[in-house]
């Protein structure tokens, strides 16, 4: 993949495998100029009791900084044994993890981002923020959430299109221009997926022989037209298109789940504030129920060539 040369990983402590780390290593197999950032963010609540006392409260920070230096140095020997690929250890002190992972992303530094998947529920979304929710919000270049399958070639690739405004249409060529790249790596097969929401205008109830199925139809059928137009100007077949009627995040998984593609593309908002908390992205709400990597493009991601 050409124009991933500096891939930041983030690996965490007390996990067996870091995935993220083993995917972006996937990924230099393809690519020798690979340079892989192996980032740990670290805190600890110690610092607090020193703040008044400012040298001790240093010390106590350079301490457990280089204590977890060293971890990650050990980590990436693990990885180096038997492989030329490069690795950059490095260690940032921060109490918001999501924070001083999205100032990191955002340096200029790196040009893709691979973090594994947090497990988190339903109330996560409403009290606070999950550090997956937040760089997907806030990253300024593609983010990969990396779940524990291996990648094969010869696989599937799903990209879910978005066509309800001009602005989303025209960002869809964007990811599906991302996933080309991944698809000519793994030689695997592009599907294109998109869901139809049918949403009944109340006042069309109270409209004298109205059909709902008619309208459903209708709008299905429009999304399809939609979806086959786009397909064909990217020389996609129509057996690669895939359509449901439903929500985006009841329509990807439910397609993922037949087509068990290795990676799954997607474009997300960016939301932020009270819209955040209470809707979510779409990329959010599937990211816990597909078997697949989530590669995820934010607005603003600015492109760049290949």
């Amino acid at each position: 993949m050409r124009k991933y040369n500096n891939i930041l990983v983030v690996v965490e402590p007390k996990r067996e495998r870091q995935v993220a780390l083993e995917r972006a290593i996937e990924l230099y197999r393809y690519n020798s100029n690979i340079t892989i950032t192996v980032l740990r963010l670290i805190y600890d609540f110690s610092y607090d009791i020193h703040i008044l006392n400012r040298r001790r409260a240093l010390e106590t920070r350079d301490d457990v900084t280089n204590t977890h230096l060293e971890g990650v140095k050990q980590l990436i020997a693990q990885y180096t044994k038997n492989s030329a690929v490069k690795l950059l250890p490095k260690v940032i002190w921060t109490k918001d993890l999501g924070q001083g992972i999205v100032d990191e992303t955002n340096s200029g530094t790196y040009d893709l981002l691979i973090k594994g998947a947090n497990h988190h529920g339903v109330l996560d979304s409403i009290i606070f923020t999950p550090v997956d929710w937040y760089v997907l919000r806030n990253a300024q270049i593609p983010v990969v959430i990396a779940k524990e399958h291996p990648w094969q070639e010869n696989g599937n690739i799903v990209v879910a299109l978005d066509f309800t405004s001009e602005k989303k249409r025209l960002f869809n060529v964007r990811v599906l221009r991302e996933a080309q790249t991944l698809a000519r790596v793994l030689n695997a097969t592009i599907h294109l997926v998109n869901s139809a929401p049918v949403v009944l205008p109340t006042i069309m109830l109270e409209a004298p022989n109205y059909a709902p199925e008619i309208y459903a139809e209708n709008v299905i059928k429009e999304h399809r037209n939609r979806l086959l137009d786009f397909a064909k100007q990217h020389n996609i077949p129509p057996e690669q298109c895939h359509i449901a009627e439903g929500m985006p995040d009841d329509v990807i998984p439910q397609i993922c789940a037949k087509l068990q593609p290795q990676a799954v593309f997607i474009g997300s908002s960016g939301r932020q504030g009270v819209a955040a908390a209470l809707i979510g992205n779409t990329c959010e709400e599937i990211v816990d129920y597909i078997d697949a990597d989530l590669f995820v493009l934010n607005h603003r991601v600015k492109e760049t060539e290949a």
